[in-house]
């Protein structure tokens, strides 16, 4: 993926209206190298291209975002990260005239989209969060609604017959659906110019997923690779390992060789994990925990794990 590189002049703000703007997910990825930041619209609106937030600063109307002011001796680490953060193929740099709520003009470097007449879908909006994004509300509720349907009472011990498969496969279905969601996730988080398996690994190491992990009171093990039975993947008990694990699960579970049972109660207590630390990670960084923390919405609330397991 070619690098985005660094805007011309950078001794101007930075004006933000996606994942790198204050209170959204990759915020603290910049925010310790921010000296101030102030509310503001740059003209153009948002174009979306699969869940990235694009400006198109032809059009006609006002973005709303942020600018950040970085001070002379934070410069360079300031503008490697986002340059590091955003994708080259996805965005070019332009400058542009932002008005702050007090009706300053000020000159900033902003992100445009490239080829925005091609890949874009719905309808252009003028601002952008996370919390708006479907694969993140809307997906995880039809997680939630495909395990929910078909296993309200778990797996129980039965020999492979059609109905057992049956709901194999759609707890399958609700678990690479997740994986959908997880994976937006880190490229909001870490930044859609990493590749999927180092976005993994970041997840893997990141102290805030093996805490989400802990309070999911996920439960550590094991998992051969389906294509490599010597090849062994742990999720460790001081909650190390998890992203890979459920990672390596997420693999196996596109492969052939499946037993109905064994694997329909290993999905389970995949889905029903990951899918609840995740809903912990959006509830302290974006969503409120009435829409994503609370119980209401955790299934291992709804769901029987822990006697299955």
């Amino acid at each position: 993926m070619p690098p985005l590189g660094l805007p011309q002049d950078r001794d101007l703000p930075l004006f933000t209206y996606g994942s790198l703007s204050p209170g959204e997910l990759a915020s603290g990825l910049i925010e310790p190298l921010v000296s101030r930041h102030v509310k503001a619209t740059a003209a153009g609106v948002i174009r979306m291209r699969d869940g990235l937030p694009l400006l198109d600063p032809s059009a006609t109307g006002r973005v709303h975002g942020s600018l950040l002011f970085f001070p002379a001796d934070n410069l360079d680490e300031a503008w490697q990260i986002v340059a590091s953060f955003e994708p080259g193929t996805q965005y070019r740099w332009k400058t542009t005239k932002a008005i702050t709520e007090d009706g300053r003009s000020i000159d900033a470097n902003v992100l445009a989209g490239r080829k925005l007449q091609s890949g874009v879908s719905g309808d252009p909006v003028h601002d952008w969060s996370v919390s708006h994004d479907p694969v993140l509300s809307e997906g995880l509720a039809e997680v939630r609604r495909l395990v929910l349907e078909a296993a309200p009472n778990g797996v129980p011990a039965q020999p492979d017959a059609p109905d057992l498969w049956r709901q194999h496969f759609r707890l399958q279905a609700s678990y690479l659906l997740l994986w959908s969601a997880v994976e937006r996730y880190t490229a909001l988080r870490y930044g859609p110019a990493l590749d999927p398996w180092p976005r993994v690994c970041r997840l893997d190491s990141d102290l805030a997923f093996q805490d989400a992990l802990r309070t999911a009171n996920a439960e550590p093990g094991s998992i051969m690779d389906g294509r490599d039975p010597t090849d062994k993947v742990t999720f460790k008990p001081d909650f190390t390992g998890g992203a890979r694990y459920y990672y390596q699960i997420r693999s196996n579970v596109s492969h052939r060789g499946k037993g109905a049972f064994r694997d329909a109660r290993l999905v389970l207590k995949a889905v029903v994990e990951l899918h609840d630390a995740l809903m912990v990670l959006l509830s302290r960084y974006v969503l409120p925990p009435v829409q994503s923390g609370s119980s209401e919405v955790r299934l291992q609330h709804l769901v029987p794990i822990a006697e299955q397991a």
